[in-house]
């Protein structure tokens, strides 16, 4: 059986929807690999997310479109556990929160750890918080805006209420929310993360104040089903 083959038949067999380099390595040299990684992406069973990470993938037999097996925020959150770059583990499926942007990129949040490693899926990308930049966030405007690690869809709340906004979606914003769901990556959003859109629209928060709220209420929240 030829490399490529036994290659594409070890990925199927394969649980999760991210697969790294190093764990093909064993199959073949480094430049057989490197050849028959290039004939799986050519062929529509792998998509590249970066330097030695690629995703499952499957080929529309009507289009010819290559489209990755899961969505962009799946991905991300299995290939940061696969390559240990968040503070919880793989084994226990305990990672830390992932925020996504208006833009669709995708924020991860790797605690103490200062992370420079490229992932992408087209034109989303993945970009890092960790607890220094996140207290060095700076503020929108002279003020100096206290980000909160509690409470913090009460503090949002309350800040768009003294100044007086609220969200209202754009023709944009209707329009992405259709592209994603065609391509068939669930959109989730929710009345706090709506809110800190309008606020940053609004320029009462910067992106960096902005993405520290969002990941703070992320894993707050999810620091609480835990504790149920």
């Amino acid at each position: 059986m030829k490399l490529v083959d036994r290659m594409r038949l070890s990925i199927r067999r394969r649980a999760g929807h991210v697969v790294l380099r190093s764990e093909l390595a064993g199959l073949g040299s480094a430049s057989q690999v490197s050849d028959a990684l290039r004939t799986l992406q050519r062929d529509g069973d792998l998509v590249r997310l970066g330097s030695g990470v690629y995703a499952k993938a499957r080929r529309d037999v009507q289009t010819r479109t290559v489209r990755p097996a899961a969505d962009f925020q799946t991905l991300a959150r299995e290939a940061a556990a696969k390559l240990h770059m968040t503070p919880g583990s793989a084994a226990s499926g305990h990672t830390a929160p992932i925020a996504r942007s208006n833009n669709g990129n995708i924020v991860l949040d790797t605690g103490h750890r200062r992370l420079s490693r490229k992932l992408a899926l087209g034109e989303r990308r993945v970009s890092y918080i960790n607890d220094r930049t996140r207290a060095k966030v700076a503020p929108a405007s002279d003020r100096r805006l206290v980000i909160p690690a509690t409470n913090v869809a009460e503090f949002v709340r309350d800040l768009a209420s003294r100044h007086q906004v609220s969200y209202s979606p754009t023709m944009s914003d209707q329009w992405a929310e259709t592209v994603t769901k065609l391509a068939g990556d669930p959109v989730r959003t929710g009345p706090v993360q709506d809110l800190l859109v309008a606020l940053q629209r609004a320029g009462k928060l910067s992106t960096a104040e902005m993405t520290t709220l969002l990941v703070n209420y992320l894993r707050e929240r999810k620091q609480r089903v835990r504790s149920i």
